[in-house]
Order: structure tokens, then sequence, then C-alpha cells
């Protein structure tokens, strides 16, 4: 039983030595995190501007060219079916993508790890 003790004293004492690196740990993926969020919203964000401006650019020059031939609404009507279609790849696109690793993928490693420690040891 005082073994036991013993024991837990060691693993509470290796814990709370831990328990600032996991706090190290998670500050630096925690702005890793943060400077990728925040690289990929901004080329999304210009991106879209750009698609945007050059998909109604689009739009309009499909129904200004048949807009004098009795094609005209026909023209307009694809030129929405253009934009949902557009859209529906954008979500379809968006679904799809996964990270490659999950956020704090090596603070839980690291907490699994002590967690099979701290069972090893009792």
């Amino acid at each position: 039983m005082f073994e036991k003790l013993q024991k837990s004293k060691q693993i509470s004492v290796i814990a709370l030595d831990r328990l600032g690196d996991y706090f190290e740990l998670l500050r630096i993926e925690l702005k890793l995190q943060g400077r990728e969020l925040a690289t990929h919203l901004m080329g999304y964000a210009i991106a879209g501007v750009f698609a945007l401006l050059a998909a109604l650019f689009i739009g309009i020059a499909i129904i200004v060219t048949f807009w004098d031939t009795q094609y005209r609404a026909i023209a307009a009507w694809a030129v929405v079916a253009l934009y949902l279609a557009g859209a529906g790849v954008g979500i379809f696109i968006s679904r799809k993508s996964t990270a490659a690793e999950p956020p704090f993928a090596t603070l839980r490693e690291e907490l699994k790890r002590d967690v099979e420690l701290v069972k090893e040891n009792i």
C-alpha cells in the first residue's frame, strides 16, 4: 500500500511538472492555428472577391452578347444556372476538404502518452 502511495506521489510530481509543458505547447499550437486560419481566410476572401467580379462580368457579357437575339431570356436564365452551379461546386469543395491534421493533435498525443505512463505505473 505504501508503495502505491509513493508511486502516486511521484506521478503527481511528474504531472505537475508536465503541466507547464502542456500550457506552453497549447500556446504554441494556438498561435500556429491562428496564423494558419488568418492566412486561409485572407486567401479565400481575395479569391472570393475576384471570383465574384469575374462571374458578374461573365454573366453580363453573355447577356449582352445575346441581347438583340431571340435567345435573350434563355441567356439570362443560363447565367443564373451557371451561378447556381458555381455555388454548388463551391459548397461541394468546402465540405469535401478536410485538414491534414486535426487541431491540437500534438497536445492530444502528449496527453495520451502521459495517461498511458500513469496507467502503467499504477
